[in-house]
């Protein structure tokens, strides 16, 4: 059973100081049920598991999934954040495969980045630069030591930093983006993310493109600049862009 007591006081206190008692006492009646719920979805997938064949050959450890009550989080935002799971290579793989664009031109940025998996599989193409963005203190000191150990002959871009902070606070970098995220987080939270974003492209018009993999919200296309451009069948992800047109596979 994940430890609930190690992080749910922690978590109380600091959602108080940060949005109030009234605030605090609502989430405090959901946050017992989305972690044992989850915890119900994932718990066959704790404890020792067999390394990927990903982490095998790169030397980095990026497959064993995390519950999110197992981890320390300041941020308030901890109640409406998923654990930690890794994103398949071959989903990000194929995303990326058919994409006719400059690489080297766009920042990759991954939002929620966890261990760090998404950031070297993006170091394999030659983005200008790759970056990280993690609340859990935890996760993203290992996604740093994932970084420093990652043996590749096919890295390409190797100018990859991870942050720890959330990713609702965090200032886009100016040029061309390429944005990535595995459903971390709760609608809200999410149309949160869309919403900044969409701002920082306002503020300074690029080119963007963003990554939703396992797509639970339809928050990118409620306003401009973003269009759906390309859908996965079965719903693995999409694709989206401020410029293109969809195509459906």
């Amino acid at each position: 059973m994940p430890r609930l007591a190690k992080t749910i006081i922690p978590r109380i206190k600091n959602s108080i100081r940060n949005k109030g008692v009234l605030r605090t006492a609502w989430s405090a009646m959901l946050g017992p049920y989305r972690l044992l719920r989850n915890y119900r979805l994932t718990r066959r997938n704790y404890g020792d598991v067999t390394p990927h064949e990903f982490d095998v050959r790169h030397g980095v450890e990026t497959t064993k999934r995390v519950h999110l009550s197992d981890l320390e989080i300041e941020s308030p935002n901890w109640a409406y954040a998923e654990g930690y799971w890794p994103t398949p290579p071959e989903v990000f793989e194929e995303a990326l495969s058919g994409l006719n664009i400059a690489f080297e031109d766009y920042t990759f940025i991954d939002l929620g980045s966890g261990k760090g998996r998404v950031l070297l599989l993006a170091s394999d193409y030659p983005f200008r630069q790759i970056l990280g963005v993690e609340f859990s203190k935890e996760l993203q000191q290992i996604s740093e030591e994932n970084i420093a150990r990652y043996q590749s002959a096919m890295q390409k871009c190797r100018d990859v930093q991870s942050v720890c902070m959330d990713f609702t606070s965090f200032e886009f970098p100016s040029g061309p983006l390429f944005v990535f995220l595995y459903n971390p987080s709760s609608q809200a939270i999410t149309y949160q993310l869309a919403k900044n974003l969409a701002e920082a492209v306002k503020a300074q018009p690029r080119p963007l493109w963003v990554l939703y993999v396992t797509p639970m919200y339809d928050v990118f296309t409620s306003g401009e600049p973003m269009r759906l451009r390309q859908v996965k069948a079965g719903a693995h992800y999409a694709l989206y862009n401020n410029f293109g047109d969809v195509k459906e596979g």
